[in-house]
């Protein structure tokens, strides 16, 4: 399959879901009202979305199951799986480093400061500021 039949299948994917999209909220008693439209329609999408990630993971999971795909664990870039028309490929990159408040109280109390774990862990926490709150939006149908 080439870049331009993959490029084909996409653009089919997006059209018929588009149609599927339009044809659901043309049928729909919201679609009369523009905020209803407009709720409804992100509404439309968010189910698709939930309902395709679900379905990708169980896919995914069964290509790892059945040998069709091997996840990598070496830095680099990858095939890690192919079949006539698609190759599957992934990037491995360096770990990412995370601030360890046990591992600097550790390292202070082994330096020639020699600082108490306990205070580090005082002093991190006061050092900590409020961050911005995480806000989770959904639409329920009633």
């Amino acid at each position: 399959m080439t870049q331009g039949e993959i490029l084909g299948l996409q653009a089919q994917i997006q059209n018929e879901i588009a149609k599927m999209v339009f044809e659901i909220m043309k049928k729909h008693p919201d679609a009369k009202h523009n905020a209803g439209r407009s709720i409804l329609e992100a509404f439309v999408w968010d189910e698709i979305q939930s309902l395709s990630k679900g379905k990708s993971d169980k896919a995914w999971e069964r290509m790892e199951k059945e040998g069709v795909y091997e996840a990598p664990t070496k830095l680099g870039k990858h095939s890690c799986g192919e079949s006539p028309h698609f190759e599957i490929r992934a990037s491995v990159s360096e770990p990412v480093k995370r601030f360890n408040e046990a591992a600097l109280a550790k390292v202070l109390e082994a330096s020639e400061f020699k600082v108490p774990q306990h205070k580090t862990k005082e002093f991190v926490g006061a050092a900590k500021v409020p961050g911005n709150p995480m806000i989770r939006v959904s639409i329920v149908e009633r």
